[in-house]
């Protein structure tokens, strides 16, 4: 049997898999299911909305956020700051009452990433006088929703948060959970669970045990057990997440 010398030939190697280079996944923003991104005008109409929310905030689940310039914040970061804020909103409300171009910029942002919106539009004689441009050019052609008084403007917002999806799940909730509960055990139920999911408003998430103490304090007097129950109902309901353990967090899902 002939024994191959050093200068043989070696046998050819087995080919190797080619490993596939791994995809960069884009960065987004994760959708916060119950948060809602409002775009108005800051002097004149953002008040009117902060007024609205205020009185949504004891009937919805939602989360209404609006985003206005910090002492020291540059355009440049506040315009990231939005746009992150839009892409991380499950709706989006624009008011276009005044012209407002930074209102149209993002309209247009919103539009490019598919994120479900709806345009409104103040009719009131005093909104048509302050500015030369009612609507601007960018928006004149879009669907919107007229309101006269601060009335109409909340029932266009309570109207959105009745149909909105996580409105509804939430609804859903109370309605198989608590549908053998007295009518004042429904009332508690429904301000608890209230208060626990909007505790993260603004926030992607929240320690569990500041939840807790937060809930603790609160004036309607609930006890540990109260909380610790109606969180594992929100979980396996799919409404928030909550995590176990010493260090656990709570988010909306």
């Amino acid at each position: 049997m002939d024994i191959p010398g050093p200068s043989s030939p070696l046998p050819p190697a087995e080919p190797q898999p080619r490993k596939r280079p791994r995809r960069r996944r884009p960065h987004l923003s994760p959708v916060v299911p119950n948060q809602v991104f409002i775009g108005a005008p800051w002097r004149t109409v953002r008040p009117k909305y902060e007024r609205c929310i205020d009185k949504l905030r004891s009937k919805f689940p939602l989360s209404f956020v609006i985003i206005g310039r910090g002492a020291g914040q540059e355009a440049e970061d506040l315009l990231e700051v939005i746009k992150s804020t839009i892409e991380a909103s499950s709706f989006a409300v624009f008011d276009a009452t005044g012209g407002n171009p930074n209102v149209s910029l993002e309209f247009g942002f919103a539009e490019a990433k598919d994120i479900p919106r709806s345009l409104y539009l103040s009719s009131h004689a005093a909104s048509k006088k302050s500015s030369d441009a009612p609507i601007i050019a960018d928006l004149a052609g879009k669907r919107r929703s007229h309101y006269a008084q601060e009335k109409a403007l909340l029932s266009h917002l309570e109207s959105l948060s009745r149909s909105h999806d996580y409105t509804k799940r939430f609804e859903r909730f109370l309605k198989d959970t608590f549908s053998k509960s007295t009518r004042g055990e429904k009332r508690r139920a429904r301000t608890l669970a209230l208060k626990i999911v909007h505790a993260m408003d603004g926030a992607k998430q929240l320690r569990r045990v500041d939840l807790i103490q937060s809930l603790l304090a609160d004036q309607s007097a609930y006890d540990r057990a109260e909380i610790d129950s109606m969180i594992r109902k929100l979980h396996t309901a799919g409404l928030i997440r909550s995590l176990q353990g010493p260090h656990s967090k709570v988010s909306v899902t």
